[in-house]
Parts: structure tokens; C-alpha cells; sequence
């Protein structure tokens, strides 16, 4: 991918593509998604969409677990029939919601991706494959995601300060780290998991530390790409930032570890400098994004802050309702 560049897919006639039957008796992939998204929130249909003009003979069935309830839902409800609607409450947490979404699987794979993610003709195949490739013990596959929104120095500062280290090319072999919404796991090893780790957090900060220390594979491949298509506002992103920060520093440590949790609130008055240059170190080492970067740098200065603030919140105060209100 040269600097700038970014996945497209193909254009489909989405009138005249069929629905992919569910499997009677075999369904491969049992695809995931949380219907959470206050703004942009049709992107789901482009999901969906996507999801018809897969390649290959894969066979796969589509579990959205839906906490917003809106015009939106009724369609999907009309228009494609081939997904399976969960009714969540408006406050259930997005990890929750995978789990609900999880107990109805039915599939060899589970893959997770979002309401605004949009994968190529190739995702379900290509992550297929990348298991076929990886070592027996590989529990999950994931791979490279792309920015499909960039119309505004915005949408890659929202874009580059969640993404950058997962921007492509991605090493293709054992990891440390998967992206959340671009991931598949073998369902056996998924459900295998204590079912309160699915709840309690993000399955890439939750599960995945799990799997590693089980000594079992976490699998990337530059193959298995998605395209993260969401314009934020402003004011929305930050306050995501926001409620992210303060969840994951709100669970590091328990109230009891007072001196911890205020040192580490010191501590996060460092984290403006840190994050800025592993965001920075990402993209010039693979030579990519250069001039993105530089147009979005005073947004992701911005950004950072917030991350900070929300860290030390966390640290005080612990995560309060953060992870209710994450989308």
C-alpha cells in the first residue's frame, strides 16, 4: 500500500446479489456484531452489504445484538433477513452483547467486527485461509484495517489514534495483538473461556491475555483486511476517548491499591509525549501515512489529552458506568 493509499472493495448491484442461505447443519462463520453506534449509524447497511457479495462457499450466519432500537433496526429487520436481531437493553455494555451474541452461535469461527466496519469480498475466505496457514494451537486470526472515511484531518485523527499499529502491511505470523474488530476465533476456544472474562471487558484486553498465557497462538495476517468506515463528530470521539480511558485504567488495579492507583494517575501525566510517538513510530516505520499524519496532528494532540484525563479519572475514581456507555 503506498503512503495514503486505501482498500477499496468492488462495487456490487446489491439489488440482484442473494442473501448466503444459512447452513442446515454446517455453518463456518458465526459473524458478531454490537449494534452501538449513535452517529453514522446506517454504516451498517454498507456492513451487511458487504457481507452478501462474500466470495467463495463459506457457509455463515450474521448475530447483531442491538441496544438502540431504532428505524434503522426495523430495516435490517425488512431488508435482511439473513441476520439474526439480539434485543439488548439501551444501557448493556458492548462486551456483554458479544457474549449474548456469542451463546447463539453456531459456527466453526466467530468473527468480530463492528457496525461501521465494512469488510472486502475476500474477508470471510481470507481469514479461512490464514487459519488453514497458522500453527495448530492459533485460536484467533486477525489482520490489517484500513481508513475509509477520509474526507477531513478528523477522520484520521479518530482513525489513526485507535488504529495506527494496526494499519497495513501487518507481519503476517504469531502476535501479541489482534484488532478487536477485525478478529476471528475458533469458537471452541472462545467458549471455553470463563464466560465473565467475555463480559467484563473487550475481548482484545480480556481473553487475548488469556490465550497468551495458556500458551496459545494469536495469529495476524496482512491478507485479513476490513475497512473502519465511521465519520465522528468531534465532540463524540472525545468523549469515547474519554470513557475508554478512564475503563481500562479503572480496572488495572483494585480500590484497595491506593498508593498504585495514585501513582499511576501521576504517571499518566507522561502519557501526551508516549502515545504521540508510538502513533508516530507506527506509520514512519512502514513509510505509510506520512502526510495523513502531519494534517491530523493537532487533533491526535488533542486526543492524547483526553486519554490522559480519562486515565487519571480511572485511576481515582475507578471506571464508574464507562464501559455502559462505550460504543
Amino acid at each position: 500500500m503506498q503512503n495514503g493509499a486505501r482498500l477499496r472493495t468492488e462495487p456490487v448491484n446489491y439489488e440482484t446479489t442473494t442473501p448466503r442461505p444459512h447452513a442446515a447443519l454446517s455453518t463456518t462463520f458465526s459473524i458478531l456484531m454490537g449494534r452501538v453506534s449513535t452517529e453514522d449509524s446506517a454504516r451498517i447497511l454498507e456492513t451487511l452489504n458487504a457481507l452478501r457479495a462474500q466470495e467463495g462457499a463459506l457457509a455463515y450466519e450474521i448475530i447483531i445484538a442491538d441496544r438502540l432500537h431504532d428505524s434503522i433496526t426495523e430495516r435490517i429487520r425488512a431488508d435482511y433477513p439473513e441476520a439474526q436481531i439480539l434485543p439488548c437493553a439501551p444501557e448493556t455494555p458492548l462486551p456483554e452483547m458479544r457474549a449474548l451474541a456469542l451463546e447463539r452461535a453456531r459456527g466453526d469461527f466467530v468473527a468480530v467486527t463492528e457496525d461501521h466496519c465494512v469488510p472486502p469480498r475476500n474477508w470471510l475466505t481470507s481469514i479461512y485461509e490464514a487459519f488453514q496457514a497458522a500453527p495448530a494451537n492459533t485460536v484467533a486470526v486477525g489482520g490489517a484495517i484500513e481508513n475509509g472515511v477520509c474526507d477531513r484531518a478528523l477522520d484520521w485523527a479518530t482513525f489513526l489514534c485507535e488504529y495506527s499499529g494496526f494499519v497495513g502491511p501487518v507481519p503476517s505470523g504469531p502476535a501479541t495483538s489482534l484488532p478487536g474488530m477485525n478478529v476471528a476465533y475458533r469458537r471452541s476456544a472462545v467458549n471455553a473461556l470463563d464466560p465473565a472474562v467475555l463480559r467484563r471487558g473487550f475481548w482484545e484486553t480480556t481473553a487475548h491475555p488469556l490465550f497468551l498465557k495458556k500458551g496459545c497462538v494469536l495469529y495476524s495476517s496482512d491478507a485479513v483486511r476490513i475497512v473502519h468506515k465511521k465519520k465522528f463528530s468531534f465532540s463524540l470521539f472525545a468523549h469515547q476517548r474519554f470513557l475508554y480511558s478512564r475503563y481500562y485504567a479503572g480496572l488495572r488495579f483494585t480500590r484497595e491499591q491506593v498508593s498504585r492507583r495514585w501513582a499511576m494517575c501521576i504517571l499518566s501525566l507522561g502519557l501526551l509525549p508516549l502515545l504521540l510517538l508510538r502513533i508516530v513510530g507506527n506509520l514512519f516505520h512502514k513509510r505509510q501515512l506520512l502526510a495523513e499524519l502531519t494534517r491530523a496532528l493537532p487533533y491526535l494532540t488533542v486526543f492524547v489529552l483526553i486519554c490522559a484525563a480519562g486515565e487519571m479519572v480511572g485511576y481515582i475514581a475507578g471506571p464508574g458506568d464507562a464501559l455502559s456507555r462505550i460504543e
